[in-house]
């Protein structure tokens, strides 16, 4: 099974590569030279040009000849190129870049963060029980003050009251 997948993926690439190869060399020649190479008139316009003694004169003539020439050695090159590529990066290509360009852009970040004043220094350990009692004094609601209802206290407050209230009594008489 291992062998015809590899077998497919060497016919896949073949395949694709040809129509790739020959679109692009299509596209070059079109541009460069206004030549078809899937045309046979222009085909026929080379062969003519040739039997009637045609010379290679012009740098670009030597270019045109140049270039197809190297058709076929360029294509065996970019087929072995090609089968050496792996499609899976080539198709998440812009994941892979976006993680790059994330990983050099937080490069020079430090790799943890550190956060300080959030504790009181050393943790204790406890036992359970005192766990337990923590987390159940925590959930209580707040103690309220109480009133300081000491007797002595409240005495002496209404006998000095009363001192200053018959004091001034006194004093509205005389």
């Amino acid at each position: 099974m291992k062998k015809f997948t590899q077998h497919l993926r060497t016919f896949l690439i073949l395949i694709g590569w040809t129509a790739f190869y020959l679109w692009l060399i299509g596209l070059i020649m079109n541009y460069f030279w206004h030549f078809n190479i899937f045309e046979k008139r222009y085909w026929l316009i080379i062969s003519k040009f040739w039997n009637a003694g045609g010379v290679i004169d012009q740098p670009s003539e030597y270019m045109f000849l140049l270039m197809l020439i190297l058709i076929i050695p360029g294509w065996f090159l970019g087929f072995r190129k090609a089968r050496k590529i792996s499609y899976v990066r080539l198709f998440f290509f812009p994941i892979f870049w976006y993680n790059d360009y994330i990983g050099r852009k937080y490069a020079n970040q430090p790799s943890h963060i550190v956060l300080k004043n959030l504790g009181g220094g050393k943790i204790k350990k406890q036992t359970p029980q005192q766990m337990m009692e923590e987390m159940i004094s925590s959930r209580m609601p707040p103690v309220k003050e109480k009133k300081d209802l000491n007797s002595n206290k409240i005495r002496s407050s209404f006998e000095q009251k009363n001192k200053k209230f018959h004091e001034k009594m006194d004093a509205e008489t005389k």
